[in-house]
């Protein structure tokens, strides 16, 4: 028997930076805990966003937030993995190095840049809808520091692999959607974030099911004994997952949900 469904958000649920979801999402959520089983979003995004997203059901979801940097259940921080100081100037150095782009810095309680177009950052904050402040250096943003995030111009999987090469392994890179780079401490991911869900609840592997569309989502995908990745989903992570199932376009995650009701 399921009790537990962890899912990315974009482009597993709705589309990336946006808040279109399905709302029948929230009637699925509230009979989904009637039955004795959880709902965790599970995302790349800051908690601000991600409760705003579900705020009809709020209470009745966990949230795996900065790809598992942060963990929150029944309204509680129950897990936070931030990064080490000079660890973090590290990250934002080679950051830099990769050229034009738009860096973010996630607190707790908000998202800090130090960026100047105005464009993107009103785009970061109406598509996404989070908490964004702006600072006149972010190297001088104090800890604690859960994830630093890049928006690229272009694909993000080639400089997620330069940025994971020179760090050699000091900290967790990877490519979260088509542009964007994020870096959290080593301790930290998708995976470690459920397995502290698991463990808390003392729910088993073969009672958990989990659904996503990239890189990030793969240590996620393999705590589960019914993994799912969607038909929009890169390659690995197809590989990755025990079934593959429609696109997001077509609410598939819904419809799987839907089906153990």
């Amino acid at each position: 028997m399921i009790k537990l469904i962890a899912t990315d958000l974009d482009d597993t649920i709705l589309p990336e930076g946006t808040f279109d979801l399905n709302p029948e999402y929230y009637e699925v959520i509230r009979e989904l805990k009637k039955k004795g089983i959880l709902f965790a979003a599970s995302s790349g995004r800051h908690m601000s966003s991600i409760l705003r997203l579900f705020a009809p059901v709020r209470d009745d979801v966990a949230i795996l937030a900065g790809n598992g940097s942060l963990v929150m259940y029944q309204g509680k921080m129950i897990d936070a993995r931030q990064l080490d100081q000079a660890l973090y100037l590290e990250v934002l150095e080679e950051m830099r190095k990769a050229g034009p782009s738009l860096i973010m810095a996630d607190h707790p309680e908000c998202v800090w840049t130090d960026y100047s177009r105005e464009d993107l950052i009103g785009w970061i904050r109406s598509g996404y809808r989070v908490s964004l402040e702006r600072c006149d250096d972010l190297s001088g943003l104090q800890p604690p520091i859960l994830k630093v995030a890049m928006l690229m111009e272009q694909d993000a999987s080639q400089a997620a692999a330069s940025i994971r090469e020179r760090l050699a392994g000091r900290a967790n890179v990877m490519a979260a959607g088509a542009r964007w780079v994020d870096v959290v401490s080593n301790e930290a991911d998708k995976g470690t974030a459920l397995a502290r869900l698991q463990s808390l609840l003392g729910i088993s592997r073969e009672e958990t099911a989990a659904f996503g569309d990239n890189g990030n989502d793969i240590g996620m995908l393999k705590l589960a004994g019914h993994s799912y990745a969607v038909a929009n989903a890169r390659q690995e992570v197809k590989e990755a997952a025990s079934c593959v199932i429609g696109p997001m376009r077509e609410d598939a995650v819904l419809q799987v949900i839907r089906s153990w009701l």
